[in-house]
């Protein structure tokens, strides 16, 4: 069978469709919200496994719930409290950074992807409406949850163990509310930062 050479225009279409791409940051469209604007909620996330579960919510200017709330300062800045203690995050293109936090965020084939580090723990992350698939160091736990139906995706979790302590396994499901549904087409970092705040 006779093979014809791709014209370059069409190798580089090609090629750029199957490139990830540093996700957009959404600023608020105010820096300060009008009067009883700073709690609109426009999406959220809720996680459970093994009987315990939290849920997070957010919005142009907040994120607030499972041992997170933060605020947009402006400028991509996100200053609250993390696990009891307080943080500063910064956004801008691709990028979200901050104390022992370094995460790269980045958009391709319509799924978000998620690497690197947040408060010193190892992130590698792929989440879109069908499939949401992590592994989190250093316990090398991994995440493998598939669309179940109405922004439901549900599947194992398993963590290898450690010396005296046995590996385990369980079902977990997350949940996908609002314009979280919409991922990759989201409030970002807002959606970032609720989704890692929901996880064990």
């Amino acid at each position: 069978m006779r093979r014809f050479p791709l014209p370059a225009a069409l190798l580089a279409t090609v090629l750029s469709a199957c490139t990830p791409t540093a996700a957009l940051m959404t600023y608020p469209p105010t820096v300060k919200p009008s009067p009883g604007q700073s709690d609109v909620v426009t999406g959220g996330i809720a996680f459970s496994s093994g009987g315990l579960g939290s849920a997070v919510t957010y919005g142009p200017w907040r994120v607030k719930g499972a041992g997170v709330h933060l605020t947009s300062a402006g400028d991509g800045a996100w200053t609250g409290t993390w696990s009891g203690g307080p943080i500063r995050l910064q956004s801008s293109q691709g990028k979200l950074e901050g104390p022992g936090t370094r995460l790269r965020i980045e958009q391709r084939d319509g799924i978000l992807a998620i690497q690197g580090q947040l408060g010193g723990r190892g992130v590698d992350a792929t989440v879109s409406r069908k499939r949401f698939m992590a592994r989190l160091d250093p316990a090398g736990c991994t995440i493998d949850l598939a669309s179940a139906g109405d922004g439901t995706l549900t599947g194992p979790i398993g963590c290898p163990g450690s010396p005296g302590k046995g590996a385990s396994a369980a079902t977990g499901t997350l949940t996908l509310q609002g314009e979280a549904y919409l991922v990759p087409e989201v409030l970002l970092p807002q959606f970032v930062i609720a989704l890692l705040a929901c996880l064990p």
